[in-house]
């Protein structure tokens, strides 16, 4: 990468940064993704400071596994509207008018959303195990499984918004981005799990979806006994990369406002 081109994508890096934080539905997300986590976090604590008391082995990173799928979700959602939030508006004709080179964008989109929303996520899932801690401190958060914990939920987290960002640039809508992400990531792997007929090819392709890697990474189950964090990682990463791919290819090759 020459010097000039590494110029054009900080700067476009820094344009799209502004781009996510200079509007209401990025702060309004994180909000609401933020209560959502911490309140859970929370209703937890109070319920393991009760009389019955914690679970045994219980440390304050389960809080952090558990709430890392309602952070996912808040990841995935404002992935897909960062994404698609001026295809749908027509404000992707001014974009590319000021950044032409349509590969420095798809760069710095991807880079930027992707980056931004794990790190809210993150920061999200330790601000839950912490308030758990708070209300049962003899819990602990011993820093090796806090290590591991934050580790595969930065990974499913990031795995998902990159994931979120292609399909936005698939589909150029943020309906249809929503739909499909929350679909392959947390509505179709619960769904066939609750399947009373128990197919092996029905077991087959719940393990090929990346809700299913999801899971597995950061709870250790999943619908298929052969699954490894191995071969989770691989799942979830061929996704995203298939899904990037794809959307890279329409914003390069088409006209970016239709």
């Amino acid at each position: 990468m020459s010097a000039t081109s590494a110029v054009l994508i900080a700067r476009t890096c820094r344009a799209e940064w502004s781009r996510l934080w200079t509007v209401r539905s990025t702060w309004v997300f994180v909000g609401v993704t933020g209560f959502v986590v911490v309140g859970f976090a929370a209703l937890l604590g109070a319920e393991a400071s009760g009389p019955s008391g914690p679970p045994a082995d219980a440390t304050a990173w389960d809080a952090g596994r558990t709430t890392t799928m309602f952070a996912l979700f808040g990841v995935l959602a404002l992935s897909a509207l960062a994404t698609t939030a001026d295809h749908t508006t027509g404000g992707i004709v001014p974009t590319l008018q000021w950044t032409p080179r349509r590969t420095v964008l798809l760069v710095a989109r991807t880079t930027v959303v992707a980056a931004t929303t794990t790190a809210v996520g993150v920061v999200l899932v330790t601000a839950a195990s912490l308030v758990v801690l708070s209300f049962v401190p003899e819990v602990g958060a011993p820093i090796g499984e806090g290590v591991e914990t934050l580790a595969a939920a930065g990974f499913v987290l990031a795995a998902g918004a990159a994931l979120a960002v292609g399909l936005g640039l698939v589909t150029r809508s943020t309906a249809g981005a929503l739909v499909s992400v929350v679909g392959l990531v947390l509505v179709l792997p619960f769904l066939l799990a609750q399947l009373s007929v128990r197919h092996d090819w029905l077991v087959d392709v719940a393990a090929a979806l990346p809700g299913s890697s999801a899971l597995f990474l950061v709870f250790g189950e999943g619908p298929s006994d052969d699954m490894t964090t191995s071969s989770a990682r691989t799942t979830f990463t061929l996704w995203a990369v298939a899904a990037l791919v794809a959307g890279g290819l329409r914003l390069l090759r088409s006209d970016a406002d239709r």
